[in-house]
This record gives structure tokens, C-alpha cells and sequence, in this order.
């Protein structure tokens, strides 16, 4: 009985050790009103929806490259010096940075609806 707590222990110590690191395809927008874009023409919300498309591709770029690094750092961590793992802090700066862009675009794109903005190809 014994044995089998401290096996249990352990395992969720390691469990919960893990690198909490995001692929940019789970980061969530976050919110991000549409009242900011209110005063807007369609031009504009065009032309801020064509920058923050640029930007989104570079941060989901950055949040994948945090990522594989943190897991690739995680797996010889775990190898060569285990307590180490303990200490790992995953991609959380880029993923925010994604996750508030993401929110801007949909703002933006929910205000372009809102006025009947042609919406760019």
C-alpha cells in the first residue's frame, strides 16, 4: 500500500512537471471589444486587418518555435538532469502575445461585419 502511493506521487509530481507550452493552434483569442474600431472606416479596418494578418503569422511562428524548443529542452532535461523539468516556464510570453492578436483580428473582423465591410481577399 505504501509503494503504491509513493508511485502515485511521484508519477503526478512528473505529470505536472511537464512543460506547459502551447502550439499556436491551441492559443485562444482573447477578447478584445469591437468598440475600440467603431470610428473605423472599411479602409481602415482593411488595412489594420492586413497588418495584424502579417503579425499573426510571425507571433504563431514564434509560439511554434517556443514550443518545439521546450519540448525538445523538456525531453533531455528528463534525460540528463530530471529536477531541472521542475523549473521550465513553456512559451506563455508568445502565446499571450498570439492570444491578444488573435482577438484584435477578431474584432476587427466582427466591426467589418458590423458595417458591411467588403471583406478583403
Amino acid at each position: 500500500m505504501k509503494k503504491a502511493t509513493i508511485g502515485a506521487l511521484i508519477c503526478a509530481s512528473l505529470i505536472s512537471a511537464c512543460s506547459d507550452a502551447k502550439q499556436a493552434s491551441e492559443v485562444q483569442a482573447s477578447f478584445v471589444s469591437t468598440e475600440k474600431y467603431r470610428g473605423h472606416s472599411c479602409k481602415s479596418l482593411r488595412l489594420e486587418a492586413e497588418r495584424l494578418k502579417a503579425s499573426l503569422e510571425g507571433l504563431s511562428s514564434s509560439v511554434d518555435k517556443e514550443y518545439k524548443q521546450d519540448k525538445t529542452m523538456e525531453a533531455v532535461t528528463w534525460i540528463l538532469f530530471w529536477p531541472a523539468v521542475f523549473a521550465m516556464d513553456g512559451n506563455e510570453d508568445e502565446a499571450k502575445r498570439l492570444a491578444d492578436a488573435k482577438g484584435e483580428a477578431a474584432a476587427i473582423d466582427a466591426a467589418m461585419k458590423s458595417k458591411g465591410c467588403r471583406m478583403s481577399t
